[in-house]
């Protein structure tokens, strides 16, 4: 694999499942990416909780699946009460839970953010093994294959130049899920250089770039950072005036299934963003 999905705590319970054992009946969830891959992957009548935020529409590419189970805030205390057999968990989030959980020996399977398609392949499987949902996990990873398949046979003849910027100059670059999608999507990323995952551009450089669209994350948030208030330079609004692509930022920060998806929208939402201005 190309990335390590932190098994320690979960060692034994997949021994046990290879060696026929039941698959984990109770299962719960701490983080809002495997929220959504446990959602995928079980009915709810297996699922104990996930976080609260996959409720959310502009968090969760699965907010109506998600009201159909109970949620949780990612507490230990949460986890003792609710018994699961099972706790999905980000690598980097809630630390002193997944220490706690660890600890008092419940099963806790740690899953690092997925970056790429292919991690994505990989993890849906690793936790679909896992859940004893292999044939729901591969048909997960068929229906995406489909779909990236056919962004590639109909990608556009001129790949369209795009920069995923935001308003502090921060730009999304290579390895990252921005750029998978954007790329997918049939777009050149010119923040993409060699080895940065993540770059600056001021207003100036930005300019000097000259992409054919600008791809802004919208958080959801009804009040925009302050962060936000470089989009408002005069220079920006009269260049890239009809030239902006808002996509929902929070959906493109789990790598899914749905991740194929994201790249089918962005497509439709850059073509159309073209025919109304078109390249200079």
């Amino acid at each position: 694999m190309r990335f390590p999905v932190a098994l320690g705590a979960v060692t034994a319970l997949l021994l046990a499942t290879s060696a026929s054992a039941a698959p984990p009946q109770r299962v719960m969830s701490i983080n809002l990416c495997s929220d959504q891959l446990l959602l995928n992957l079980l009915p709810p009548s297996r699922i104990t909780s996930v976080t609260y935020l996959s409720r959310e529409r502009y968090k969760s590419y699965l907010s109506t699946e998600a009201r159909r189970v109970g949620v949780n805030h990612g507490t230990a205390e949460e986890v003792v009460h609710e018994r699961p057999d099972l706790v999905l968990a980000g690598l980097y989030s809630t630390p002193d839970t997944r220490r706690l959980l660890k600890a008092t020996g419940i099963p806790v399977m740690e899953l690092p953010p997925a970056s790429d398609f292919e991690e994505i392949r990989e993890q849906t499987r690793e936790v679909g093994h896992a859940l004893g949902a292999d044939e729901q996990a591969e048909r997960l990873i068929r229906r995406m294959n489909a779909t990236l398949a056919q962004l590639f046979a109909t990608a556009p003849k001129h790949p369209i130049r795009i920069v995923s910027w935001e308003g502090d100059g921060s730009v999304r670059g290579r390895g990252t899920l921005n750029d998978a999608i954007f790329t997918a999507a049939g777009a050149v990323n010119l923040g993409a250089m060699p080895g940065m995952r993540s770059v600056r551009f001021d207003t100036e450089q930005l300019l000097f770039a000259h992409p054919d669209l600008l791809a802004i994350g919208d958080s959801g948030i009804a009040t925009p950072a302050l962060r936000y208030s470089a989009l408002t330079h005069p220079l920006v609004q009269r260049v890239f005036s009809g030239r902006q692509v808002i996509y929902p930022e929070l959906l493109y920060s789990c790598g899914l299934p749905q991740s194929a998806d994201a790249a089918v929208q962005i497509r439709q939402m850059m073509l159309a963003a073209l025919r109304v201005a078109p390249r200079t």
